[in-house]
């Protein structure tokens, strides 16, 4: 069963604004990496967040239509979280918020979330203990509860689900179990393998879906799932948004047609050059410190008359654009 804040989600039109890294519970399989575990930093996406004017932005570029408000554990700094989801609230109608939590829910803090958080995802540790989440079902709330499957845990799994399933909870998400570079070593002396293609622990998929056969309100989300899906349409909606006229869209990357000089100056006679012997309207081609930016087909035809290093680059079209591959262009050569 997809919960709205799902839907949204494998449809890229979600922000992930990481609220906060700190986290009471130190829970030995969470996959964040050592540059967020228990640091305390804002992230909307993959962009800082210093302002408010910064998580706006980023909703904006991504035209987002609902934002996800995770951590560490929000609820460790719960006023920043709230803060943010009455400013996303304020600035775009029908903004669907889901935040995640596996802190101790009181019916006090349940009532400061009404009104700004429409989708309330509960991660259970202790598998005895589903008071937080029958203490939400009676807030105006969509309930769910989120863990990851843990391999060895699918009896456990199951009889958490049958009885959440008693009580009326309105989804459940299944993770698969994913691993990071900082608790790697640990997982391993655990006895776990890892997809050598992905970020997955071997054995929680196939544990997921035993698991999920049986009960229709849970809904298994896959390690490729975040990758191919999520990600994926996340990155397209961003790069529509921020793409230079010259800039082409390849699967969510954004492709460029790059000329490196020595100086600025030297780019900017560079720029004259190229408008004089080929013709295009001005936006089509850009200064950017020592490097020329134009549209990647022209490259071929550019390198036949200069001497200047050159090629194409596929960027992710986040704040910080990292350099997927470049393609080095030489005389003579045909792409």
């Amino acid at each position: 069963m997809l919960s709205r804040g799902c839907q949204l989600c494998l449809e890229g039109a979600k922000l992930v604004l990481f609220v906060t890294g700190i986290c009471p519970f130190h829970c030995s399989y969470c996959p964040l990496s050592s540059g967020r575990w228990q640091k305390d930093v804002i992230f909307a996406n993959e962009r800082p967040v210093h302002t408010d004017s910064d998580l706006i932005e980023e909703a904006i570029l991504t035209d987002a239509l609902g934002t996800g408000i995770t951590g560490g554990d929000p609820l460790a700094n719960i006023e920043r979280s709230l803060h943010y989801a009455g400013i996303l609230k304020e600035q775009f109608s029908d903004h669907h918020i889901h935040l995640y939590t596996a802190s101790p829910l009181s019916h006090e803090i349940l009532q400061l979330m009404e009104g700004l958080i429409d989708e309330l995802r509960i991660h259970i540790i202790d598998f005895s203990d589903i008071s937080s989440v029958q203490k939400a079902l009676d807030h105006d709330f969509q309930v769910g509860v989120e863990i990851p499957m843990i391999p060895s845990q699918v009896e456990e799994t199951a009889a958490l689900i049958s009885r959440l399933e008693s009580i009326s909870i309105h989804f459940i998400n299944l993770n698969e179990l994913e691993y990071a570079d900082r608790n790697r070593v640990y997982l391993k002396q655990c006895g776990y393998e890892f997809d050598s293609n992905s970020c997955a622990v071997l054995g929680s998929e196939e544990a997921a879906l035993q698991v999920a056969k049986d009960h229709e309100i849970v809904h298994y989300c896959s390690s490729s799932d975040k990758d191919a899906k999520q990600l994926r349409n996340r990155l397209i909606r961003r790069a529509h948004h921020v793409k230079a006229p010259y800039e082409e869209i390849e699967d969510g990357l954004l492709v460029t047609g790059v000329i490196f000089c020595e100086n600025h100056r030297e780019a900017t006679t560079m720029k004259e050059t190229i408008l004089q012997h080929i013709c295009m309207p001005d936006n089509y081609i850009r200064v950017v410190g020592t490097r020329v930016e134009t549209h990647w087909t022209l490259i071929e035809e550019i390198v036949q008359w200069t001497e200047a290093s050159m090629g194409i680059e596929k960027r992710y079209p986040t704040y910080n654009g990292p350099l997927i591959e470049y393609i080095p262009i030489q005389k003579g050569q045909v792409h």
